[in-house]
């Protein structure tokens, strides 16, 4: 077996099941997956990194298939939602109203019996409160951590007592979103406590990128032609998903969020696919 590098620096054999799997689950037919990972495990060689492999890839399937190459770029394009993590707490905001919470809120701040806290968002769903935490990593390797999960559930604890002192019986339930994985023990904690943990792979009947793919909700910045230029632009606009910059027109997307015609029609381009399904050449 040949040996490669993962972002974390650990070694690990190539699994070609697990790197073909990964192309079913971007949306690639059978006959695509065979031709992909055939071509791909023919050029993996041992040192190579993960990095490295997902970047053949996704190159082939861009040519051969748009939609899928896109969507098989969907853990860079939550990566790029940052790096200040911003945006990627609107972007979960985004995934929360799709998943059916409501009266989503963020930014609030709630009184506790000790102190006053900050919390990312706050929202309600089959009559029951949540406490939604946000973690943002700007690198995969990054898993985080239980002291990040022991903290959000300290925080609730504060608000419940201080609920109960006011004679409010209200459960707040807790749940923790990131965009990248949870630590061993941070999973195992969560457990123990009942709180809700949705990151990357994690729970695996269904994970943040099962989330973003069923209801086709998709940053912008999975799209190859946004750059960091035109990611600002859109920004700046309130342009964070692809399925509210496809209705646009080239001519929109130059004069309305000034981006050169040249980039805008490339970006229209691979939101048509990935909204509509265009752009396949196999």
């Amino acid at each position: 077996m040949v040996e490669i590098v993962k972002t974390t620096g650990q070694k690990e054999s190539f699994e070609r099941a697990k790197f073909c799997d990964s192309l079913r689950k971007a949306g690639a037919p059978n006959d695509l997956t065979e031709e992909i990972c055939t071509k791909v495990e023919k050029e993996v060689l041992p040192g190579m990194s993960t990095t490295q492999i997902f970047r053949k890839a996704s190159k082939y399937l861009m040519r051969k298939n748009l939609p899928v190459g896109i969507r098989y770029n969907v853990k860079r394009g939550v990566e790029l939602l940052g790096p200040a993590g911003f945006l990627f707490e609107q972007f979960v905001e985004a995934l929360m109203r799709a998943e059916g919470y409501e009266n989503t809120a963020h930014d609030q701040m709630i009184r506790g019996e000790c102190v006053e806290h900050e919390i990312d968002v706050v929202a309600e769903k089959g009559g029951q409160r949540y406490i939604v935490e946000i973690k943002y990593h700007n690198q995969s390797a990054i898993k985080t951590p239980i002291e990040v999960v022991m903290y959000a559930d300290a925080r609730r604890e504060d608000i419940a007592r201080a609920e109960a002192k006011q004679g409010r019986n209200v459960k707040h339930n807790l749940l923790l979103v990131t965009n990248t994985k949870f630590s061993g023990n941070a999973v195992a904690y969560a457990r123990c406590r009942g709180i809700a943990l949705i990151g990357w792979q994690y729970p695996k009947e269904r994970c943040l990128e099962d989330i973003i793919r069923e209801h086709v909700l998709y940053p912008t910045t999975v799209l190859p032609s946004v750059d960091r230029g035109a990611r600002e632009a859109l920004s700046r606009h309130g342009m964070m998903l692809v399925r509210d910059l496809a209705p646009y027109s080239i001519e929109d997307v130059v004069k309305k969020i000034g981006i050169d015609e040249k980039r805008a029609r490339g970006i229209i381009k691979e939101a048509h696919a990935l909204v509509y399904g265009s752009g396949h050449t196999d």
